[in-house]
């Protein structure tokens, strides 16, 4: 079912009784509000005066729990800052003292000379709580708490993460977690994390995560997967920083284009968290994936951080869609999807008219069944369009769209062909996105070759490639492409879910953002 409206056209009456009939299940009486409040419009003012905006762009971190051994996570927490060039000042705290990596290793905080911005907790969960004591003294008034072994554990744990969070609270003291990493800025060349990071690529997309499943895919994320990242920050148990201070800050970030929001629950007020996404969808695209959506993974998210996911899980999806988010399904679309519509730049898919083209003509057959099946459609070539294609038909008549370049190809040569194909098509008035494969070996062709793909884009109009089973950072021309705003991805399933939720999306935007 295709539930993609404008907000404008829905019908807010209907979709409150819909809230109502599900009141039973568990829902709160604030999200019968979503809608109505999110008509209040609020200005978008710098987010520089935010509260998070140090922890993104802190001018000296103490790492209290840093290593010498290479092969414990704690080690990863100075080597990144080291090895990616961190300008701010890095303070190792270790009660060994000496030094590492050229650092001096300081025993503990208060023999710290220096005022800190942020603190990095990395201790066990026993020693964590004094060590706050130690952040308090110390006048430190931002920190990360990575340990876990608190409210996810049980009653008990419960119990200190709330006296932690009382403490803090009481002091004016911010923090991050516990159970968390982060945050990540490729902009300062600043990266929390366990994983060795070798290179980042700044980008428009920033990423909101309630848990670390990020952290084992960091090196493929910012390689083959050519991610390019704004801001990145994981929650943990939100003892203190939820999704809606999150979502509040990079909601007002002229740098973020794309926001991407991984849940377990919504800790913070839940109305303010979907008038928060109504308002950033008007100029940002929203991407969510919510777990614990069924009873057994309710029960593991428990167990994970400790939350308590309550609610119907079919309210929120059409919360999110009334709101203008995107909802991934599972953790492979999450990442495609954003990274997608960050690629995509400025450029919207307001209609729904796709141009295709193919090497094997099975092969366009299967996705001109998935172009319907995602509520697009394949678009009409306007009888100029053909008139310019027919220069690399074969020696008989062909469609333009879809178009085989299988069979073009076997009487032309390939830059011939993309050179008319990619102008023609994206010239015509009745196409509104070009999807186009290539051969898997064109990355042996020289650069210039591919030059036509980002030349095309003067036509405003969204493209995207793709290379049957291979990533865009794996091939350096490929990269390059990917690099110039057009897309490439794997397989053209993933193309036409992007061009959907770009279609999807685009709709939510104020006119002056689509004009």
């Amino acid at each position: 079912m295709h539930f993609v409206t404008e907000f404008s056209r829905v019908n807010q009456k209907k979709f409150l009784k819909f809230l109502k009939f599900f009141e039973g299940e568990g829902i709160s009486a604030t999200a019968q509000h979503l809608l109505v409040e999110g008509e209040k419009r609020k200005d978008m003012k710098s987010n520089d005066n935010h509260f998070l905006h140090k922890f993104f762009y802190p001018e000296s971190v103490a790492i209290v729990g840093a290593s010498r051994n290479p092969f414990r996570p704690n080690y990863h927490l100075v080597d990144n800052l080291v090895k990616l060039g961190f300008k701010g000042k890095i303070y190792p705290v270790h009660p060994e003292g000496g030094d590492l990596l050229g650092l001096k290793v300081y025993p503990n905080l208060k023999t710290i000379d220096d005022q800190i911005d942020l603190a990095v907790v990395s201790v066990s969960y026993q020693t964590t709580p004094g060590l706050l004591q130690e952040c308090i003294e110390k006048g430190i008034k931002r920190v990360v708490v990575v340990a876990g072994g608190f409210s996810e554990t049980g009653e008990e744990g419960r119990k200190v993460q709330m006296e932690m969070a009382r403490l803090l609270k009481e002091k004016g003291v911010r923090a991050i977690g516990p159970n968390a990493l982060s945050p990540i800025n490729p902009s300062i060349n600043f990266a929390i994390c366990f994983h060795p990071v070798h290179k980042m690529k700044s980008g428009g997309l920033s990423l909101i995560f309630q848990s670390g499943l990020y952290e084992p895919r960091l090196e493929w994320l910012f390689s083959d997967f050519n991610l390019h990242l704004n801001k990145l920050i994981d929650l943990g148990n939100k003892m203190d920083i939820n999704e809606v201070d999150a979502l509040s800050y990079l909601a007002q970030d002229p740098q973020t284009r794309v926001i991407a929001i991984h849940l377990e629950n919504v800790e913070g007020n839940g109305r303010e968290f979907f008038h928060l996404i109504r308002e950033a969808s008007r100029t940002k695209h929203i991407v969510v994936l919510k777990s614990g959506r069924t009873e057994a993974g309710a029960k593991a998210a428990t167990s994970h951080t400790g939350v308590i996911v309550q609610g119907s899980d079919i309210v929120f999806d059409a919360a999110l869609r009334q709101c203008g988010a995107i909802r991934a399904q599972t953790i492979e679309e999450f990442f495609d999807l954003s990274r997608a519509l960050e690629r995509f730049g400025s450029l919207l898919l307001p209609g729904i008219r796709i141009a295709l083209a193919a090497l094997p003509g099975g092969e366009a057959v299967i996705v001109t069944d998935l172009i319907q099946y995602a509520g697009l459609s394949l678009a009409n070539l306007g009888e100029e369009t053909l008139r310019r294609l027919r220069p690399v038909f074969p020696p008989w008549e062909i469609l333009g769209n879809p178009f085989d370049l299988g069979v073009s190809l076997q009487f032309n040569d390939p830059r011939k062909v993309y050179n008319h194909l990619l102008p023609a098509v994206v010239g015509d008035p009745g196409v509104d996105a070009l999807a186009v494969q290539i051969p898997s070996r064109a990355f042996v062709i020289p650069r210039e070759f591919f030059e036509v793909f980002p030349k095309a884009l003067h036509a405003q109009k969204p493209i995207a490639v793709w290379v049957a089973g291979m990533e865009s950072g794996r091939k350096e021309v490929l990269e390059w492409l990917d690099d110039q705003q057009v897309p490439v991805f794997p397989s053209p399933e993933k193309i036409i879910k992007a061009f959907s939720a770009l279609h999807r999306s685009s709709l939510f935007k104020l006119p002056t953002e689509s004009s």
